[in-house]
This record gives C-alpha cells, sequence and structure tokens, in this order.
C-alpha cells in the first residue's frame, strides 16, 4: 500500500506541476480507494489542490469500509459515492458483496452526519434485475435508501460479464423483463423527486455529479492509477490508459496511448451525449466537427421510430423508449458516418 502511494503521488506532483492550474473536477475512484486511509487520501487531495480548489472534489467508498476518520476530509471532499447495491442480505450474497445491511446503514448514517456538519453531499448506488429479486424488492431498495435523501441515486441493471462466477452460476432475465423493471423503477425515483439526468443517473434538486458530467459531454480527464483511464483532446481525442495491473504499475507506471481517428471521436460523443436528459447539442457537434449534424445523420433518423426521439433545431434527445434501444439507435448512426 505504501508503495502504491508512493508512486501514485510522484505522479500526481509531475502532472499538477506541469499544468499548474486548478482542475476543474476531482474524482477519487475505482473500485475503493477508502482502503488506503483517510490520512494518505489528504496527502494526496491536497497535493491536487496546490494551485486551487475545484468545481467539485468526489471521492467513492464501500460502506464496509467508511468510518468517523474520513471527517477529517470534510474540507476537501464536497461528494462521497457509497455502493449500498441492495438492502437485501440474499441479493448482497448473490452480487458478492463484502458489505451487509447493517454496515450499508451504518455508512448511510455518517454520510447524513457528514452533510449535516458541512454539506457535504453524496451519492449511493443501487443494483437491480439480480436473479430472485422481484419488483417489491427492487422497490422496497429504493424507498429503504430515499430515507436517507441522498442527493444522488445511481441505478445500475446487472450485467452479466463473460467469464465471471455468476455466469456460471445464475441465469440472466430476458431484455423484457429487465426493460419492465426498469420503466417501473424509473417512474417510482421521479416520483420520489429524482431526476433521471442520465440513463443510469438520477439527482434530487438539480444536485448533479460534475464530474461526470465531463464524460457525459465527453470532456478531457486525466486518470492516474492501475488501469485508469485518460481522455484529451476535442474534436480529435488521445485516450490513453495506465499498465493493467498493480504490479505492473509499481513497476513502470506507464500509459499506452491512441489518437482516434475523427470518425472515432463522433461515435464517442454520439455514446456519451444521448446518455443524458439533454441529448445532442447541435451547435456543440458543429463546432467540434465543422458538420452539420442534420445532414450527416438524417437518413438514419428518418429510419428510426418517431417514439424514440424528439428532433428539433438545438438538440437530438433521445426518449425512455429509445434509451431502452440505445445500442440499435447507435449503430443507426454509426453506418450514417
Amino acid at each position: 500500500m505504501t508503495r502504491f502511494v508512493d508512486c501514485l503521488s510522484r505522479q500526481l506532483e509531475a502532472l499538477v506541476e506541469d499544468i499548474r492550474i486548478p482542475f476543474h473536477t476531482v474524482y477519487v475512484g475505482g473500485g475503493n480507494p477508502g482502503l488506503v486511509g483517510a490520512e494518505a487520501l489528504r496527502g494526496l487531495l491536497s497535493t491536487a489542490f496546490r494551485y486551487g480548489r475545484p468545481v467539485e472534489c468526489s471521492m467513492e467508498i464501500n460502506p464496509e469500509t467508511l468510518d468517523e476518520s474520513f471527517s477529517s476530509l470534510l474540507d476537501l471532499v464536497d461528494r462521497f459515492s457509497v455502493g449500498i447495491q441492495s438492502f437485501d442480505e440474499r441479493h448482497l450474497r448473490t452480487l458478492g458483496r463484502n458489505a451487509d445491511c447493517r454496515s450499508c446503514a451504518r455508512a448511510l448514517d455518517l454520510l447524513e452526519a457528514f452533510r449535516k456538519e458541512k454539506g457535504t453531499r453524496f451519492n449511493a448506488d443501487l443494483m437491480t434485475n439480480i436473479p430472485r429479486q422481484s419488483l417489491d424488492d427492487a422497490l422496497h431498495d429504493i424507498d429503504e435508501l430515499v430515507s436517507w435523501q441522498p442527493d444522488h441515486i445511481s441505478l445500475y441493471s446487472l450485467t452479466f460479464e463473460e467469464g465471471t462466477r455468476l455466469v456460471q452460476e445464475e441465469v440472466p432475465r430476458s431484455e423484457e423483463e429487465e426493460a419492465e423493471t426498469l420503466y417501473r423503477l424509473w417512474d417510482h425515483l421521479e416520483s420520489l423527486g429524482y431526476e433521471q439526468y442520465e440513463v443510469s443517473a438520477f439527482a434530487r434538486e438539480g444536485r448533479y455529479c460534475r464530474h461526470n458530467l465531463v464524460y457525459w459531454n465527453l470532456g478531457q480527464y486525466i486518470g492516474l492509477g492501475p488501469s485508469a483511464e485518460s481522455s484529451v483532446g476535442y474534436s480529435s481525442i488521445v485516450s490513453s490508459r495506465e499498465q493493467e495491473t498493480l504490479d505492473g504499475y509499481l513497476a513502470d507506471p506507464s500509459f499506452t496511448s491512441v489518437r482516434l481517428t475523427r470518425e472515432e471521436t463522433i461515435e464517442e460523443y454520439l455514446m456519451t451525449s444521448l446518455r443524458t436528459r439533454w441529448g445532442l447539442d447541435k451547435a456543440e457537434f458543429y463546432r467540434r466537427f465543422s458538420c452539420i449534424f442534420d445532414d450527416m445523420f438524417h437518413e438514419a433518423v428518418e429510419g428510426m421510430d418517431p417514439l424514440w426521439y424528439h428532433d428539433d433545431d438545438e438538440r437530438f434527445v433521445l426518449t425512455r423508449d429509445g434509451i431502452m434501444v440505445l445500442n440499435r439507435i447507435l449503430l443507426a448512426l454509426f453506418m450514417d458516418l
């Protein structure tokens, strides 16, 4: 752990001194960074803030790791993000989570106390379409979580990844069953005051996660640490990735980089912007790529079901029905490139 923090600190020091301006946002994430401890995180964040505070600093942490020691970061961290996933012990076991319901509740109590003390916002993740999870189970998870009034809720549909234990032991639901569940849960979250501003992201009273908005607007970001990704550029992007493993990173913290073609950058912009409630900004598309969205994609759009989208002079935005077939829509648009 000491070697990892030292290596990360050296990289961050070099980056900060090279840029010498404040970062727009800072996000400490990728698994459970709380494992390095509050003191080490304070040192890293102090380096990141050397030339000024970001608009927002967010930090991920697992429920079983969060404790009072992290109150020492409340002057630096504006938003915590905690992975709850479920309040049902059966479903937590299915997901292989280390936290139990008691530690999830304890973490949320602590985050609520941090908010009262310093105004610190917090996000919480929930998982749905878990094997043997009923609709009532999923609705109960939402109601239980909302009793703490998190500022932001991420609701993910469980993905079965090849080569994982889950694929070997469980059977995924049909796409129709998954969609029906998601529609019901999305409606329920909105009835409780949570606006769906991205496919999986809900916020109350406009308390969007500022760092995630950078991703969805295809902004620039630099990621440090094992397997971290970076994306730098505007109309053409250089995409970089750190060494995949911890051992590889400690032996040689270096990036593998590739410059995306103009077409690949357009594809990235379509994939990110169409995930959001604001959709694709046609003026921004022209500024980036010097071409008119309507001219480039009119054939693909004309071939789509009108229930999938709203289209006007300023924006192309997907409806909920369109979000459910996002991959199909993206493929149709890509074919026009």
